[in-house]
């Protein structure tokens, strides 16, 4: 099989009340992270191409390989890793779903606030952080009604242990071997586009960079939405030989 690599860019993530969205961030030397099991594994099918575009971090071509129309559905995904498989299905798909819903926000809000900064020089960085901070903890609150679990995948990886060097006399003991669990909510636009309208009327228009950021805000919460930041420090290794 072809060797395929996919070296993943940075994504801005608003944590609130812990990170400044505009934070610089030190880079890091990079992991190389290998595939060791998935479905489809033995028989070499390929990764679903949405499953890809998760891992790029590419949120507009998830909803375009899953073939769903944006004027009609709002796509969700979420990523969960551990060690045990069934327990990370369980956890994400019934357990998780809200956290995993404010974080697909906190993301989309660092996201539209770096955009206001960049089209708009007179904005107050300051104001801008006081303005993400707002919106988040108000979307944050919001409990969504009308989620459908679609599509889902895993794929097992293994990582070198912290501090190991890998080389051609490696074992296994030298790696953390770990699952990695992808799952994809929809809603009805209509009935996510109320539900969102009415929490972002809830925030105050009190500063103009609060109203930059609800009107860049209004289209990014509507585009696919992925509640996992991309990781510059890892490469994925994609030579299932």
């Amino acid at each position: 099989m072809k060797v395929s690599k996919i070296i993943l860019a940075s994504a801005a993530l608003v944590l609130l009340g812990a990170t400044s969205v505009f934070a610089a961030k030190a880079k890091a030397a990079k992991t190389k992270i290998e595939i060791v099991d998935r479905p489809g594994f033995a028989l070499g099918t390929a990764i679903p191409d949405w499953v890809v575009a998760v891992l790029e971090g590419e949120n507009k071509k998830v909803a375009k390989a899953l073939k769903f129309d944006d004027a009609k559905t709002q796509v969700f995904v979420f990523t969960n890793q551990g060690d045990n498989l069934e327990f990370l299905k369980t956890w994400t798909d019934q357990v998780d779903v809200q956290r995993q819903v404010a974080n697909s926000f906190s993301m989309a809000v660092g996201q539209s606030a770096n955009a206001v900064l960049q089209g708009n020089s007179g904005a107050n960085k300051t104001k801008i952080q006081q303005s993400v901070d707002q919106t988040i903890k108000t979307l944050s609150a919001l409990e969504l009604n009308g989620l459908l679990k679609g599509a889902q995948y895993w794929i097992q990886f293994r990582k070198p242990k912290q501090g190991v060097k890998v080389n051609n006399k490696s074992t296994d003991k030298d790696f953390d071997y770990y699952y990695e669990y992808y799952v994809v909510f929809t809603m009805d636009r209509a009935v996510y586009d109320k539900q969102l309208d009415a929490a972002l009327n809830g925030v105050e228009d009190n500063t103009s960079e609060t109203e930059l950021l609800k009107k860049a805000l209004s289209a990014t919460l509507r585009a696919p939405l992925l509640d996992k930041a991309v990781d510059e420090t890892v490469e994925y290794d994609f030579d299932e030989e």
